[in-house]
This record gives structure tokens, C-alpha cells and sequence, in this order.
């Protein structure tokens, strides 16, 4: 080994089987590079400007597999009696946010509730055997918005329609014997409540019809009780409102003698309640 005087310079030229120097500030530990003395900052220097030389060979790595959305049709998945493509709404590995997935669920009495599509239009079926009784279809809608399966009785059923945008859920009953809806055509509940062991449901007379680009409303003058065990039917005028307004109504106590709902105006979000005698 030969003595060696270390300075403050940058490099210092030395014994190329020199490893290791001690000098009066302390120890350092130092690498041969070409018969040159290197710090470990211009070890990490040189490192640097080596891996920027091969830069292009490592970019082409591999991309995350993408998560496959709502709405998937797998070329295997079945069909239904009617030919229709039976929906998948996700893939198995995902987990879809807020919302519970819409799948095939199984009723009292062997009924099935489940949703087909095809190249345009989202379909929601009652299934009993190879019987099918569309209940609702979107061309523009999610699958959410034809409704998922709220609770299971024996000879009915009740659905939940997510409207978005959170405008309130709104509620459907349908006949599982027939598949009709019992409250009318398209007509959605503003809510439903239990009393003395009955199901009591809100809806009004409004009626709505997507026609192309064209919407034909007719607003609510009525606004009605419907008794899903006994198949009683009541209905209460509602006072006239603007036409310009949107107006949300809710359930809020029933009694043997009265009716109490809640009006609540959108853009103002004012509410009151309104009390009607049965």
C-alpha cells in the first residue's frame, strides 16, 4: 500500500488497490472508477446520467388492466327466452362505488327479477319459468333507473328507482302473478310506509312521456293513498301550483283519520306540511 495525502479536491488520482482512506475530518468511503477517488454524491451522479442512457428500453412497461364499467356483455353470457342478451352489469373484480350492483334476484315462488339488453334499449323482467313480463326499459338510462328489487312479498313485489341527480327515489309495486304494476302504467310512489300492519304507498297523477326530443307533462291536481294489503284506494286534491315549479311530495304519517304529507319546492327547498281527513 503507499501512503497517500488526501485534499479537498474533487478527484484525487491514486493506487488503483487503494479502497478505503482515512483522513483528519473523519472516514469516508470512496470508489475506484479509472484510477480516479469518487464521493458518493458523484457516485450517485454518474448513476443518474447511466439510467437516462436507457431510458427507451424500459418505458415500454406493462399498462394496469382496465376495469370493465356497467353494462358488459360477455360473449358467453346467456340469453333470455326472448332472445334478448341477459345483462352483466359489472365485472366480478370491481366494486362499484355507492351502488349495489343489478343482478338476477330470486323471488318468493320461483319468481326471478332480471335485466336484458340489446343494441339500444335496457330491459327489466319478471321471469317465472320461460314467462317473461317486462316491467320497464330505458334507451338512455342506466339500469338503476328501471329499478332493483326492494322488498319481496307473496304475491307482490316492490322496487326502488334510482332518478339521479338527487332527485328522491321513487318506488313501484308490480303483481307478480301478471307482472302489472298495481299503482297504474309508469306510475312511480313518492314513498310507502308500514301502518297497522299494512303498506301504505304516495303517488300523484302527474304524467310524463319522452316523445323524441319533445317532453309531454301533464302536472298533478290529485294526489292519492293507495293500501297494498286491502287494495283500498284514496285520493286528496292538491292545491294548484306554478307550472314552472318542481315539487317534491313525501309520506309523512298516516293515522286512522288523517293523511299528513310534506311539500318541498326544488329550487327553494321551502317545506311545509299539508294535512288531509280519510
Amino acid at each position: 500500500m503507499h501512503a497517500l495525502t488526501i485534499q479537498k479536491s474533487e478527484y484525487q488520482v491514486f493506487d488503483n488497490q487503494s479502497l478505503k482512506i482515512s483522513n483528519c475530518w473523519g472516514s469516508a468511503v470512496y470508489l475506484i472508477v479509472s484510477g480516479y477517488m469518487i464521493r458518493p454524491l458523484q457516485i450517485l451522479m454518474l448513476l443518474f446520467l447511466f439510467s437516462c442512457n436507457s431510458t427507451e428500453k424500459k418505458l415500454n412497461l406493462k399498462q394496469p388492466k382496465q376495469l370493465k364499467f356497467i353494462d358488459i356483455i360477455e360473449p358467453d353470457h346467456d340469453t333470455l327466452p326472448n332472445g334478448k342478451r341477459l345483462l352483466n352489469n359489472t365485472d366480478s373484480s370491481m366494486s362499484v362505488y355507492y351502488k349495489e350492483v343489478v343482478g338476477s334476484d330470486t323471488l318468493k315462488g320461483g319468481y326471478i327479477t332480471c335485466y336484458g339488453i340489446d343494441d339500444s334499449t335496457r330491459y327489466f323482467y319478471l321471469r317465472h319459468g320461460d314467462t317473461l313480463h317486462l316491467l320497464n326499459k330505458t334507451t338512455y338510462g342506466s339500469a338503476w333507473s328501471l329499478g332493483t328489487l326492494e322488498k319481496d312479498f307473496v304475491s307482490f313485489f316492490i322496487t326502488q328507482i334510482d332518478n339521479g341527480n338527487g332527485s328522491p327515489s321513487t318506488y313501484q309495486i308490480f303483481e307478480k302473478r301478471t307482472g302489472k304494476n298495481i299503482l297504474g302504467d309508469k306510475v312511480e310512489a313518492w314513498n310507502y310506509k308500514t301502518y297497522n300492519d299494512s303498506i301504505f304507498f304516495l303517488y300523484d297523477n302527474h304524467t310524463f312521456n319522452l316523445i323524441g326530443n319533445y317532453i309531454n307533462r301533464k302536472r298533478a291536481d290529485s294526489i292519492f293513498l293507495y293500501n297494498a294489503i286491502s287494495g283500498r284506494r284514496q285520493g286528496f286534491k292538491l292545491k294548484k301550483e306554478n307550472p314552472d315549479n318542481i315539487i317534491y311530495y313525501d309520506l309523512k304519517k298516516i293515522t286512522n283519520n288523517s293523511l299528513t304529507i310534506s311539500r318541498r319546492e326544488y329550487l327553494t327547498e321551502d317545506e311545509n306540511l299539508v294535512k288531509y281527513s280519510r
